[in-house]
């Protein structure tokens, strides 16, 4: 995660009081400069964070300001996986690099000198950080235009402000687990067992993976019930004459396709449905 940069409260009030001169604006311009100072987690917060995001060997983990490492080589000494640290202390990268040589993970881990604004994060399945409260706001737009939907991002102490996590943790710290949602807001033509030839139009409103709407057929309307987003994966219940067909699938760009179920009792019918995206949402 990061690199374990975390400002104490004590630590943000001293600064503060020495700059009693400074007008409200360049407080608060002095307060956003100051940078995050290097605080090292303690091992079992770093495996609670690995944990937390369900990492495997078939992981790339990204920690946004790294520090000395330590959680990009337990990433790949306890679970597997690969690790690739972030930080721009050039010094700390250099630590970080040794450290993973000594634990015998110098193949699968890579520390990069750098702005986390600058980095390319495309490649990470999972991306870990301890970072303050205005750099994690700030970095939300970067995640959410470069991650795949599905890749899990684990903050330590402080999330997102608007953001809510798929899952929290209280282990002695605070865990934020996110799970970066496909995009699925708009139109989509369904075709499904239900439709039996009538249009079906599925309308989606979307906030991060809370989403809701429903399909527009001719003559009314049926609510998306239990509509969830987990990532790539998206679930959903429509009810017609009297039956309640049970949507999962899996968004993928323009498609969501998988499967339907259907019927009374412990047995039901299962068959292949599929959405073609076609316009944006148009609440009217």
């Amino acid at each position: 995660m990061q690199g374990l940069r975390h400002a104490a409260p004590a630590l943000v009030i001293a600064i503060l009081s020495a700059l009693p001169l400074l007008t409200p604006l360049r407080l608060s311009a002095a307060t956003l400069d100051v940078p995050t100072p290097y605080i090292p987690s303690t091992r079992g917060n770093v495996d609670e964070m690995l944990r937390l995001a369900g990492v495997t060997s078939n992981d790339v983990v990204f920690d946004l300001g790294s520090g000395d490492g330590r959680i990009v080589i337990a990433a790949a000494r306890d679970y597997g996986a690969r690790g690739v640290g972030i930080d721009i202390d050039p010094v700390l990268v250099r630590e970080s690099s040794e450290n993973a040589r000594r634990a015998g993970v110098g193949e699968r881990t890579e520390f990069r000198h750098s702005d986390i604004f600058a980095v390319d994060l495309r490649e990470a399945t999972v991306v870990t950080m301890y970072l303050l409260s205005g750099l994690v706001a700030k970095l939300e737009p970067k995640l959410l235009a470069e991650l795949k939907p599905g890749t899990r991002i684990v903050a330590h102490d402080y999330g997102f402000p608007k953001w809510q996590p798929d899952r929290k943790l209280q282990i002695s710290k605070t865990y934020m687990l996110y799970v970066v949602p496909a995009k699925v807001a708009g139109g989509w033509r369904i075709e499904a067992p239900l439709t039996r030839g009538r249009e079906f139009m599925l309308d989606l409103q979307q906030q991060y993976q809370a989403v809701r709407g429903g399909v527009r057929v001719q003559g009314g309307f049926l609510p998306a019930f239990e509509a969830r987003l987990e990532g790539d994966k998206i679930s959903f219940v429509l009810v017609d004459d009297d039956m309640n067909y049970r949507f999962e699938g899996t968004a993928r760009g323009d498609v969501m396709e998988g499967v339907v179920r259907y019927g009374y009792g412990p047995k039901s019918t299962q068959q292949p449905w599929r959405a073609q995206h076609v316009a944006a949402f148009n609440p009217g």
